[in-house]
């Protein structure tokens, strides 16, 4: 992103409803991102902590997925720890919560962005995708043998390119929102 961008979205972060929101989101969207992933699942009993070999998280489950190294569970659901994937959908999430803040700016301040409230809607759509592309292994299933060597491939190059979308719509509207023109 230019420095445009960059001052713009330092000024979107100042104001503290802004930052809430994006924080809010993007931690809604890790703890999705996470379920899909299956890192998430309900249906544990009892409490306990298990760990491995941290070397684990290095071996890949699938093409953007990683072994967890520690699990917790609780009464209700289990958790797996997988540094990686946590990292990576920390990345992703912190992008989407950004991206949707952007959108909500272009749409409740169209003053202060060039875009009419229909274009900033669409900002989010790369952020639905990001959060599509980890869900191949269920898709698969559920689409049969057929289908599945197309969209095995297919989705292993949906998480970078949801990475790369995100990046590009919050850097088109950044660098058309003014952010002398934000309002609370």
């Amino acid at each position: 992103m230019r420095s445009g961008a960059l001052a713009t979205l330092r000024a979107i972060l100042r104001v503290t409803a802004y930052r809430r929101l994006a924080l809010g989101l993007g931690g809604v969207y890790l703890i999705l991102f996470l379920v899909a992933l299956q890192d998430i699942t309900a249906g544990g009993r009892g409490w306990a902590f298990l760990t491995t070999d941290l070397s684990r998280m290095w071996e890949r489950t699938g093409a953007f997925t990683f072994e967890p190294v520690a699990q917790l569970t609780l009464p209700g659901f289990t958790i797996l720890f997988s540094p990686l994937n946590i990292a990576l959908g920390s990345f992703l999430a912190a992008l989407a919560g950004l991206n949707l803040v952007v959108t909500w700016i272009a749409f409740r301040q169209p003053r202060a962005c060039r875009f009419n409230r229909s274009t900033g809607i669409l900002a989010s759509v790369p952020a639905l995708l990001a959060g599509g592309a980890c869900c191949a292994p269920a898709v698969v299933l559920i689409l049969g043998l057929q289908l599945s060597s197309l969209m095995v491939s297919v989705f292993q190059i949906l998480i970078p390119l949801s990475l790369i979308l995100l990046v590009l719509a919050l850097k088109l509207i950044l660098d058309r929102t003014d952010p002398a023109l934000l309002e609370v």
